[in-house]
């Protein structure tokens, strides 16, 4: 069996990959959608004229051949576009031996996930913004939720921490004492601005403070981890070396790269190995209700590491309309599918008929 061929399936928040082999079978995939645009000249341009020809199940080596023949333009683009490419390959290894991913994984060791509600607003009123995710907590529900704070990106400039203190203020006080409340910055803050601002709202019991500093400020992280609430980082990071330089140092609680940014579903399991390894709980990050979230319910129920809550976007995303049946959490779990490859199918004729597609072949 033999790779013949990509396509890239896009349309507005949602990029997909296909890799076709010269047997009829293809596997899909979901990149991260962050900078999709740039993603699709470097699967075409340097992705697959590394694998071309290669042998779909032989995943190991075909990582090995885009990593060297693309080392001058290795970083995070390359894991992000090799993301899906190589979750396309593992559907294919399933179809091959017509197997739930999980069992080519490790095999099954959990049957449901708990996930919490993860609402990406920033700038709705505080008062709309409880009232959505309390509407959330009802329909699905979540014991835990996570909310947005500071301007994302931050790096430095004036913050408004009265803002984010009365939002996460209103929110406490709606949904109650019971529900786990979790806090995301997307990298908004000085390490100054992160310490004062969680001082500011330590009384509203904050069950991980996730990414308050650049993500790439590693020794930032490292006088965060001793602030007393759980540290939630590592979405934007991409191979084991940049896994290494956190776990080593013990600079988070909660380490969360995403299966589609960094690299796949071999970058994940070496995560963690070192997870483990370090005494550090394993949270993969994900935003995506498609084929990245069916994606990381597979890594999930196979991965001990995985102890934690999953996230789930509230409200539609893009990604899901592309599934024939797309997720349904109740009473705050997902019972892990059992079908063969992901689980779950995707509606190939919509995507055929409603998302550009773009061949590698031209």
């Amino acid at each position: 069996m033999q790779i013949t061929n990509i396509v890239t399936y896009l349309a507005p928040g949602t990029i997909y990959v296909k890799v076709e082999t010269d047997q009829g079978i293809s596997g899909y995939g979901e990149c991260s959608r962050m900078g999709r645009e740039a993603l699709l000249p470097i699967i075409n341009h340097f992705i697959f004229p590394a694998i071309q020809g290669l042998n779909p199940v032989d995943i190991e080596l075909i990582e090995h051949k885009v990593m060297l023949k693309n080392y001058k333009v290795s970083g995070q683009l390359l894991a992000m576009a090799f993301s899906g490419v190589e979750m396309a390959l593992w559907e294919i290894k399933a179809l091959l031996w017509e197997e739930p991913l999980f069992r080519l994984l490790g095999g099954k060791f959990r049957h449901t996930l708990p996930f919490y509600g993860s609402s990406m607003s920033r700038d709705l009123p505080a008062e709309q913004e409880a009232e959505k995710v309390t509407e959330a907590i009802e329909r699905n529900g979540f014991e835990a939720v996570k909310i947005k704070v500071g301007p994302r990106m931050g790096t430095g400039e004036l913050v408004d921490l009265s803002y984010d203190v009365h939002r996460v203020a209103v929110m406490r006080k709606t949904i109650g004492p019971n529900i786990k409340l979790m806090l995301d910055a997307n990298s908004s803050y000085t390490y100054a601005q992160a310490t004062q601002f969680f001082s500011r709202v330590m009384e509203y019991d904050i069950f991980h403070y996730e990414e308050p500093c650049p993500y790439y400020d590693v020794e930032a992280y490292v006088k965060l981890a001793q602030l007393p609430v759980p540290i939630h980082v590592g979405e934007q990071d991409w191979n084991i070396f940049t896994f290494r330089d956190f776990l080593s140092k013990g600079a988070c609680d909660l380490y969360a790269p995403d299966l589609v940014k960094c690299g796949g579903f071999l970058s994940a399991k070496r995560c963690a190995a070192l997870c483990r390894a370090f005494g550090i709980i394993y949270a993969p990050h994900n935003t995506s209700r498609g084929l990245g979230l069916a994606a990381t319910i597979q890594l999930a129920a196979a991965t001990p590491e995985c102890q934690y809550y999953y996230e789930y976007k509230i409200g539609q995303d893009p990604s899901e309309l592309y599934l024939e049946r797309p997720f349904v959490i109740s009473d705050g779990n997902l019972s892990v599918p059992e079908g063969i490859g992901y689980g779950v199918k995707l509606d190939l004729e919509k995507m055929e008929r409603t998302m550009t597609l773009v061949s590698a072949l031209g």
